[in-house]
């Protein structure tokens, strides 16, 4: 017998599907998008493999460039609560995957450390408004009982292209080098980014009406700062941040197999394709799961698969006989807690506050993200694999405890209930 899930709200009057028009092709336009800028979150660590001798870095700097690059993006995020009153969000992806692309070409004829890092923060910037403003136009575009479904195709269709990556990725490093293999990269979000500015609509004139009936940026700012049940979830996606897939725990668990067990480097990209595949099924079940039974629960289930997982692969270590059967489950479940965490938030702040709720969320999950990435590789530098991947475990057991705390009460459309 499925469960009625109470903490779904109905979607405000004002709200979609009628504000955006064409969902289904606005879904594959940004599920595309999404996919290009994970296709190159994929690719660093196979390119972080290739500077790191190279340049003479170490794993510490690894995690500052990463730290870096991600508060950046991150701290691109705030403003899209405010550019949305005034900028067309499509416009914004649009832009924002041009900005992406030109970036990644830029990288392509980068000589030194530096000129890598800034390349790589500018296609951060490109990449920045893919998540607050996509998840807003589909949280709008599709009603609560497929909102789930919707932002999970959107995560998944983004990790379907990264899939592709240890392979694809792996040939053109070994063939054309790092420089040239980002470049290629950054040729087809030019494309898309031109289809998403012509193809994806929505009525903003209507949409910006109803944010100035909703009051001001600054007032909705507060109104999400105030509400108990955005802050613990907030604070879940902060705190879990410490294992987040592509950004944190693929990275160091790429530099674990290669550098501390010594696997050799075709079977470092088998195992990462085992990871990813994970990253594509996971979201769409959890997703599906999600919508029939419940946001809560589901979360609660995930970190607590990913606390399992990551502690399973430390005790595997490098016999490939049970560390390889792993992967695919660890990434299925710690690829899956963030778009259902999103549509969590998706379903408690309801109309205009929805994006501005979506930007103080990840500009607070990147930019914390940018401190985890220093702190865990700091540690690898120090104590070591084992006491990182520990401290990953320790983060998503965190993260489900926090979301035990929200309660699943009804949200007013106002947006003002839910204090939990």
């Amino acid at each position: 017998m499925t469960a009625t899930q109470p903490e779904l709200a109905p979607a405000p009057a004002s709200g979609a599907p009628t504000a955006v028009t064409r969902p289904n092709l606005t879904l594959g336009l940004l599920s595309l998008a999404h996919a290009l800028i994970h296709m190159q979150s994929a690719l660093m660590p196979l390119v972080y493999i290739a500077v790191i001798t190279q340049f003479g870095l170490d794993e510490a700097d690894i995690g500052v460039f990463i730290a870096i690059t991600t508060a950046v993006g991150g701290a691109m995020q705030l403003s899209y609560g405010l550019l949305t009153r005034y900028v067309a969000r499509p416009m914004l992806i649009g832009v924002g995957q041009l900005i992406f692309g030109a970036s990644l070409v830029a990288a392509g004829f980068a000589q030194t450390v530096g000129q890598l890092l800034a390349a790589i923060s500018g296609a951060r910037i490109g990449a920045s408004p893919q998540h607050p403003v996509g998840n807003g136009i589909l949280s709008d575009a599709f009603p609560v009982e497929r909102r789930g479904f919707a932002i999970s195709t959107h995560i998944a269709g983004g990790n379907v292209g990264t899939v592709l990556v240890p392979f694809v990725g792996g040939a053109l490093l070994a063939t054309v080098g790092w420089n040239t293999t980002l470049l290629l990269f950054g040729i087809p979000p030019l494309v898309v980014g031109l289809l998403v500015l012509w193809f994806v609509r929505e009525d903003h004139k209507a949409y910006r009406a109803e944010a100035r009936a909703s009051g001001s940026w600054w007032s909705q700012v507060r109104l999400v700062l105030h509400r108990g049940d955005l802050m613990k979830i907030l604070a879940a996606a902060m705190v879990a941040a410490g294992g987040r897939g592509l950004d944190i725990a693929a990275p160091f668990l790429l530099l674990y197999f290669r550098s501390e067990l010594g696997i050799d480097e075709q079977t470092v990209l088998w195992l990462y394709a085992l990871l990813l595949v994970g990253a594509v099924v996971g979201p769409l079940i959890a997703g599906v799961l999600s919508d029939r039974y419940g946001r809560r629960r589901v979360l609660i289930a995930y970190y607590l698969l990913s606390a399992v997982g990551i502690i399973s692969v430390i005790l595997a270590g490098g016999n490939l006989v049970f560390l390889a059967p792993l992967l695919l489950p660890f990434g299925t479940a710690v690829f899956s807690e963030g778009p259902v965490l999103q549509a969590y938030m998706a379903d408690r702040a309801l109309g205009p506050l929805r994006d501005v709720a979506f930007s103080i969320y990840f500009t607070a999950a990147f930019g914390i993200g940018a401190l985890w990435a220093i702190v865990i590789g700091s540690i690898v530098a120090g104590p070591g694999y084992v006491a990182a991947f520990s401290v990953m475990a320790l983060s998503y057991v965190a993260g489900a405890f926090l979301i035990s705390l929200v309660r699943d009460t009804p949200v007013a459309a106002t947006g003002g209930a839910g204090t939990a």
